[in-house]
């Protein structure tokens, strides 16, 4: 397979990286600084604007966020620990933080790190401690570690709000993109154990029913056969990886998708990019290669996970369909079948916008008809106008219309929440 050759040109292009930091180091001597970034940013440009062409992802760097007009510092710290996947959190520690609501944050596996919902759980910071799925590449997960498919997936999810069980916040989770399969399933089966819901969910561009006006992922996803799927979008790690041996959706397929299933947000973002180097705004074009960075750094995804979710999530929309059943050592072969149905006591937020060309209109919305035995007055629909996929969690639009509905459904269902507390009486300790 093509991996071998693929991971040598990084190892070029990580050469060019090491140039055009020295570069950098050189012209910092320069009389005129601005055209010295300049110049400096045009060898870093052609590394950054290569998706899928960083060693590691880069880090979250969030130290401090303001809370009431106050600088606030932020702790970070990993509270559980899995072969593919960490669950990091973020909190505010400072004497004026008070009481705070947990927020889990289910960042998409979906070929991105989870480090490009970087400004998602800034923002959400304002509202409580994040807590985020933080993804591991594949290709660093020993072959010893098993599968990872959608099964297993599920569990891990299952585990990581388990976490919160003897927990006396209010745990509110929010899943984006394709995450809102995996949660949406183990939030079920969890209700179907008879287990505390959270107080509200909230599920944002997924695809919980893609034969509903299917987008591009949703074409591309049903347009072949699992078996030619197989066949040309699986790799084998190379040697020189501690997951050598194992079987992956490679980050370099990846690429063709980003620039091609979804060229409006890497065009956008690289526009950004030559604007602040062409002007030399320093400042400018450090939040630019920072965006870009964090957009395009990608991960290799188990194949198992990938052939899944193009079986179970598109081809055969099993969770719409009621016919998903999630295997497991107790319940065997068969598994047990999701029922969202069991789902109950709990505040349902499915957002959307209107320009998503990921995932098309009422594909997620279709988890109001799943959950009825949800109150009336406890499902929620927001549709963000003009909006595309990525700006229902990142930019403008997740600030300026999606944020506030999620900061207005998290109190009032912190109200239902609180009561329903009252009457079990607990008196168990926080999570930290």
């Amino acid at each position: 397979m093509w991996y071998a050759l693929i991971e040598q040109q990084r190892r070029w292009l990580r050469a060019w990286r090491a140039a055009s930091e020295y570069a950098e180091h050189v012209c910092d001597g320069w009389p005129a600084p601005a055209l010295a970034h300049a110049v400096s940013s045009c060898y870093a440009g052609l590394y950054d604007s290569l998706p899928g062409f960083t060693d590691t992802p880069p880090p979250f760097v969030i130290d401090t966020v303001t809370l009431e007009g106050r600088r606030t510092a932020v702790e970070c710290g990993i509270v559980a620990r899995t072969p593919f996947c960490d669950l990091r959190y973020f909190a505010c520690r400072g004497a004026d933080a008070g009481p705070r609501r947990a927020l889990l944050l289910c960042a998409p596996l979906a070929g991105h790190a989870a480090v490009m919902m970087r400004e998602t759980v800034e923002t959400l910071l304002a509202d409580g401690d994040v807590y985020i799925t933080d993804w591991k590449n594949a290709r660093d997960v020993p072959l010893a570690a098993g599968r990872f498919g959608l099964d297993e997936y599920v569990a891990m999810l299952d585990d990581f709000i388990g976490q919160f069980a003897n927990d006396t916040r209010p745990l509110h989770v929010l899943a984006v993109c394709q995450s809102t399969f995996p949660a949406l399933g183990a939030l079920s089966l969890r209700a179907q154990r008879a287990l505390s819901p959270p107080a509200s969910i909230t599920l944002i561009g997924g695809p919980l029913d893609a034969r509903l006006n299917p987008g591009t992922l949703g074409f591309a996803a049903t347009s072949h056969s699992l078996d030619w799927c197989e066949r040309h979008l699986i790799d084998v790690v190379p040697a020189q990886f501690a997951g050598r041996g194992r079987r992956v959706f490679p980050a370099y397929l990846q690429q063709a998708e980003i620039a091609i299933l979804y060229p409006h947000r890497y065009v956008s973002l690289i526009e950004l990019y030559a604007d602040a180097s062409s002007r030399g705004d320093v400042r400018a074009l450090a939040d630019a290669r920072r965006a870009l960075s964090e957009y395009t750094a990608l991960i290799d995804m188990a194949a198992e996970y990938i052939l899944d979710t193009v079986d179970i999530v598109f081809q055969r929309a099993m969770l719409a369909n009621g016919t998903w059943r999630v295997a497991s050592g107790a319940n065997g072969a068969d598994g047990t079948l999701v029922e969202p149905s069991a789902l109950r006591d709990v505040v349902l937020l499915t957002v959307e916008g209107t320009r998503d060309a990921v995932t098309g209109a009422g594909q997620t919305h279709a988890a109001h008809a799943m959950c009825p035995a949800i109150a009336p007055d406890a499902h929620r629909r927001f549709d963000v106008e003009g909006c595309d996929h990525y700006g229902l969690f990142t930019g403008e639009r997740w600030l300026a219309d999606v944020h506030p509905v999620l900061q207005a459904t998290f109190a009032n269902a912190e109200a239902a929440w609180r009561l329903s507390q009252r009457a079990r009486k607990t008196t168990r300790p926080a999570l930290r």
